[in-house]
């Protein structure tokens, strides 16, 4: 039988000389370095443990001279510490030895069942526990101190009840609330009205210890003081005390919301003076520029029926080249002022803008649209939307130099996806970060708080994605 080879340190605290050198033996069986300190009495075992701290493992009578049953335990459990109290029992003590189980003992073992491997098996577990025992406190004490150090305000909840069970000191500090106070509360309370309702429906976790960090949720908090802040909410699965829990980290955005809307308000003014600008250079054209055109257009006509043959094909000339720029000028101002838009909607719109470049240029555009989008969106975001699809085509006909493209408008959970992509050779890096029209596409992305994303490979084309939440908002006024 092969032996136990590592040193091992004992206490054993036994009156009986006959039950000692029957344990001592099995013990130096299995145990190739074992060293065994006997105690006879409970003062005598109290005195060994206070005065030597080198005991891997106590194995303890229940019945001695001086002391026995449950004041023994209590006693010897109370000296050891973290050292694991192995119990040596009789039949007629089997029903107190599991009771002693909750007082902490690592085992109890009956002495007229007791072999060289049950007692070798009992201490090489007891061993073996206490040092996962000790690597799971030094764990644990890590991550308190993470909890407790973190600058940012973290709570520890019960998901079904709510009920806040611990607090970091970040979270004291920030919404002003003593730990005691906040353990008296429920997560909810330190949220404004209706806002836990928003944040559970959105991000509530189901308390599984294999749960990631949910997506981050903007919320409304209240502090102590009355103080409204609006914070990023993490929440994930964590075991605390035994408990499937969940934490809740919170990290204060109030500045950065405020100005992100500042520059969203700022983005959409610049919009609608761009837009504003475009209607006026629209109307200024058209009613300035293409009449004058149309007027000479009529008197060359009138010209060329008064001149001599040979002299008409100067005046034909003539009349072909304002016919052109007349077509030109409307040409601009459909671009800019688009009717279909403005009369059908956007997709109507799209539909007359890609036809007039499949018409204009070599291009072919397939397109692959979800009808059932136009109505989430307002006037006004259809017009930002079809500005930006605008820009996009741009970039197809003055830098890609491709052959083909893809327009795909589709549904992607609570957003509308837009992706454009060609063929071509992609776009030049300065073409990216200086381009007044991708400048463009970037401010009215904000305005519509979407997202932007362009995937550029050299030769082998340029992918556009945008991604607009949906909104169902009635349509507003017209503006043209």
């Amino acid at each position: 039988m092969q032996k136990h080879t590592k040193s091992v340190t004992l206490l054993v605290i036994e009156d009986n000389s006959g039950d000692y050198l029957l344990l001592d033996e099995y013990l130096r069986e299995r145990f190739d370095e074992v060293t065994v300190t006997r105690a006879i009495t409970c003062k005598e075992a109290s005195a060994l443990l206070q005065q030597q701290h080198v005991f891997q493992v106590v194995l303890l009578d229940l019945s001695l001279p001086d002391k026995t049953g449950e004041a023994l335990v209590k006693e010897i459990m109370a000296i050891a510490g973290d050292t694991p109290v192995i119990v040596l029992t009789g039949y007629a003590d089997i029903e107190f030895s599991i009771t002693s189980l909750s007082f902490g003992i690592a085992d109890y073992l009956l002495k007229d069942d007791l072999q060289a491997d049950v007692i070798y098996k009992s201490i090489v577990y007891a061993i073996e526990r206490k040092k996962v025992l000790s690597l799971l406190q030094e764990s644990e004490k890590k991550y308190s101190n993470l909890f407790q150090l973190s600058p940012q305000p973290m709570w520890v909840y019960q998901p079904n009840t709510l009920e806040i069970l611990e607090v970091n000191n970040a979270a004291e500090v920030v919404y002003g609330y003593s730990r005691d106070n906040f353990l008296k509360l429920h997560i909810p309370d330190i949220f404004l009205g209706n806002e836990f309702a928003k944040f559970a429906s959105a991000n509530i976790p189901n308390a599984s210890l294999e749960n990631k960090l949910d997506a981050p949720v903007v919320i409304s908090h209240r502090k102590r003081n009355g103080e409204i802040i609006l914070v990023n909410i993490l929440t994930s699965g964590i075991e605390y005390n035994g408990i499937n829990c969940a934490l809740m980290v919170a990290h204060d955005v109030t500045e950065q919301t405020l100005l992100k809307r500042s520059l969203e308000e700022a983005y959409a003014n610049i919009v609608s003076v761009e837009e504003q600008e475009r209607e006026r250079f629209a109307a200024d054209i058209h009613d300035g520029v293409t009449q004058n055109l149309i007027a000479l257009k009529v008197y060359f006509s009138f010209l060329k029926k008064s001149m001599e043959k040979e002299n008409n094909v100067i005046t034909e000339n003539i009349v072909d080249l304002l016919e052109k720029s007349i077509r030109d000028c409307k040409d601009i101002v459909s671009n800019i002022r688009p009717k279909e838009l403005i009369d059908k909607g956007l997709f109507a719109g799209l539909t007359t803008l890609v036809q007039n470049v499949a018409e204009a240029s070599a291009i072919h555009i397939d397109t692959h649209v979800d009808l059932s989008l136009e109505h989430y969106f307002d006037f006004n975001a259809q017009l930002n939307i079809y500005r930006i699809i605008q820009e996009c085509i741009n970039n197809l006909l003055k830098h890609a130099q491709a052959t083909a493209a893809v327009l795909s408008i589709t549904r992607e959970d609570t957003h509308m996806k837009i992706v454009f992509s060609d063929n071509g050779k992609g776009i030049a890096e300065e073409v990216l970060t200086r381009q007044s029209s991708f400048l463009s596409m970037k401010r009215r992305t904000a305005v519509l708080n979407g997202r932007f994303q362009v995937q550029n490979n050299k030769n082998m084309g340029a992918q556009f994605t945008f991604l607009f939440p949906l909104k169902n908002i009635p349509h507003s006024s017209r503006s043209f």
